[in-house]
């Protein structure tokens, strides 16, 4: 027993570092390409420093984008070095089965699976903004302002020239409809101010309301309370681009949304792209296992590394390709965002099963 968990210990170690590794060198690389195609978009408004503080801000994401390559790759690395060197003919003559060593692998994989959710949810919404506002020199409370916004709040209808992050509101429309859709009313405010939940104060108010026999009434006010589901994190979240925001932020806004309105497919598709994301991760060190166990293992190292990179970039291509095809073809992105990891998984499991 006391064996095995040193076996244990040593295989999870191997791979865990050659998937350490891996995503430093791709991050690195990644680094240094963006930063090089940055600097032929450099102008006398776009520096070469304010082109290196734009790269250095948006490392996170395109850390986050890689880390199922440098699974696959480090899994084929970590797990090419134990074969190279026999340890694995070894665990497998001692009665340790090939299922087990994959277990390992895939605990290994578990610190990047850590990592991607934290820099999914913490990181990456806060450092693209930073990133964005070094690019389109503006700061970051500007890039909350959101200029004519429509939403729906059940059968009320709402427009807003200008909005911003802190809750401040100009020129202001609010049409309400019965429930067979004929006009109720329509509120027109110079600006407004947030207060909590549900509550907003209009300014410079003026009111009409059509009565049921058919005349109106018009009401002019310097201040109105107004109940609203809206919320200022709500307009913020619009002036994101969907994949910029985090699971907790997609899932509140979709809430919001749904409750109201109809949620765009977009932001469905970024929320089932970061759900899927742990298990493209698994999926793509499972294809790695099964090329050390399986037709690859005669093979050399830098085969191996050849056919990995093939077979990831494929499926990421594939994954993009079917996530952008659901938002025509789909009622719902989770299907097509799937097919992919679902695929991988099966060809995985039938090449360890027949390597077992």
């Amino acid at each position: 027993m006391l064996a095995r968990r040193i076996v244990a210990k040593h295989v999870t170690k191997t791979t865990a570092l050659a998937m350490l590794g891996a995503t430093a060198v791709l991050s690195v690389l990644q680094v240094l390409f963006t930063y090089l195609g940055e600097l032929g978009a450099l102008n006398e408004n776009y520096n070469a420093w304010q082109a290196l503080l734009y790269v250095m801000w948006g490392a996170p994401r395109y850390l986050y984008e890689i880390l199922p390559i440098a699974a696959l790759i480090g899994a084929v690395l970590g797990l090419g070095t134990l074969a190279s060197n026999s340890e694995l003919v070894i665990m497998r003559s001692i009665g340790i089965s090939l299922w087990r060593i994959v277990g390992w692998v895939i605990r290994s994989a578990l610190i990047l699976v850590i990592l991607s959710f934290a820099l999914s949810e913490w990181v990456i919404p806060y450092t693209n903004e930073q990133a964005k506002s070094v690019k389109d020199h503006q700061s970051v409370s500007a890039l909350g302002e959101v200029k004519g916004y429509w939403t729906r709040e059940g059968q009320r209808f709402i427009y807003i020239d200008y909005a911003n992050a802190q809750g401040q509101l100009k020129h202001v429309q609010v049409v309400d409809f019965d429930a067979g859709y004929h006009l109720k009313g329509v509120l027109n405010a110079a600006q407004g101010q947030f207060v909590k939940d549900g509550d907003w104060n209009l300014e410079r108010v003026s009111q009409v309301d059509i009565l049921p026999q058919g005349n109106a009434t018009l009401v002019n006010a310097a201040q109105l309370p107004l109940s609203l589901a809206l919320q200022p994190k709500y307009v913020h979240m619009v002036t994101i681009d969907p994949e910029d925001l985090s699971p907790s932020q997609l899932i509140s806004f979709m809430s919001y949304m749904e409750e109201y309105s109809q949620v765009p497919k977009t932001y469905k598709l970024a929320f089932w792209q970061k759900v899927a994301s742990p298990f493209a991760l698994i999926a793509l060190v499972v294809i790695a296992c099964s090329f050390i166990f399986g037709p690859l293992r005669q093979q050399s190292m830098g085969f191996r590394l050849v056919i990995a990179l093939f077979i990831g970039l494929s499926f990421f291509y594939l994954q993009d390709f079917l996530g952008y095809a659901s938002l025509v073809y789909s009622p719902s992105p989770a299907w097509f965002v799937f097919v992919p990891i679902i695929l991988m998984m099966l060809v995985g499991g039938y090449l360890l099963r027949r390597a077992r």
